[in-house]
């Protein structure tokens, strides 16, 4: 599949009599801003807002790059999603349309979207700094997170691009080049996400699972507690392309700024996520993460509650066993071995 560039995807989008081809294109328009076309060129597309034949705005996107089978994937996530009985609302309408427009005379797929109203993770918080909004987005996240795995559906570049807030305050999730679901097992995982996001070890994995987003989510869940912490942190990240954590972070967390002042937060929640942080960072195979729910879980208590009931009162039971220190290995030593 030959990718247009994105200049003539513009020039293309700029002309329907000639390119549009396809009914989902075919009596629309491109939306304007005077004589600016208005368009969202990503990593490896290019989206824009659009008004179909029947008046509602929608969001079209056309490849400039090349992801990989992305005929392949985006087909079938599109028929997953349209054919799902019970759909996530995490999602949007999203659907794969074939020999959609001519560019440069090849006809080229596009994608057809939901447009979303609302506003990115960081446009939001950044309108509301406060406690209780870090809390709230957190609560939705890990619900939302609960969800997807009960699906077993990974996103696969979960970053704060690619969380919106909707007006109505509810979590929608875009950008679907790098989704898993089991209809692609096996496919090449060949978009890796923002390094400020991702386990080291994301590099050298070679397929989608549905493991993909374990590590993220523990991210964006701890930085989102810390940040509700702290909410003075959040001007010295936002404009940056990480939510709190970096990838230099996680080649040495134990050196991380962050590390040293939150492993030992009065918050247990706090400390015991970055105690989590710290054995996923020892692994060097993401298969080998757990899920957020399964790292929120105070195996403990839970081990007290059965024994003893009553929330673990009931009894003398024996004091918790002391935090373990884990060696942290030499990230580029590891790497080094592929």
């Amino acid at each position: 599949m030959a990718f247009p560039s994105r200049t003539e995807i513009v020039d293309a989008m700029s002309n329907p009599k000639v390119c549009y081809k396809a009914n989902e294109l075919i009596g629309g328009s491109i939306v304007r801003k005077g004589t600016r076309i208005v368009q969202f060129p990503g990593g490896y597309a290019t989206t824009f807002p659009f008004i179909n034949c029947s008046g509602k705005k929608v969001a079209v996107r056309c490849w400039a790059l090349d992801i990989g089978n992305a005929k392949q994937r985006s087909a079938a996530i599109s028929e997953y999603l349209i054919k799902e009985q019970s759909p996530l609302p995490y999602f949007m309408n999203f659907k794969y349309v074939d020999n959609a427009i001519l560019i440069k005379g090849v006809l080229q797929p596009v994608i057809v979207m939901d447009w979303v109203e609302g506003k990115t993770l960081k446009e939001h918080i950044n309108e509301n700094i406060e406690r209780e909004t870090f809390l709230q987005l957190a609560e939705k996240f890990k619900l939302m997170m609960g969800e997807l795995h009960g699906k077993n559906i990974a996103h696969g570049d979960l970053q704060h691009g690619n969380i919106m807030v909707k007006d109505d305050g509810s979590l929608i999730l875009v950008d679907y080049d790098s989704m898993y679901i089991e209809q692609l097992n096996g496919m090449a995982d060949i978009i890796k996400g923002l390094p400020g996001y991702q386990h080291p070890m994301r590099t050298r994995n070679t397929k989608i699972h549905s493991k993909l987003d374990y590590f993220s989510e523990l991210v964006i869940y701890l930085s989102l507690l810390i940040f509700a912490e702290k909410p003075q942190l959040w001007q010295r990240y936002y404009e940056t392309e990480d939510l709190l954590f970096t990838k230099e972070d996680f080649v040495n967390i134990r050196n991380s700024g962050i590390h040293k002042e939150f492993c030992t937060s009065s918050n247990t929640m706090i400390s015991n996520l970055m105690q989590k942080m710290e054995e996923s960072l020892c692994k060097t195979d993401i298969q080998d993460l757990l899920p957020l729910e399964e790292l929120l879980v105070d195996k403990w208590k839970k081990t007290m509650d059965t024994l003893f009931g009553d929330g673990g009162k009931v009894g003398n039971q024996p004091n918790p066993p002391e935090k373990k220190v884990y060696p942290l290995p030499d990230i580029n030593s590891t790497l080094s071995k592929f």
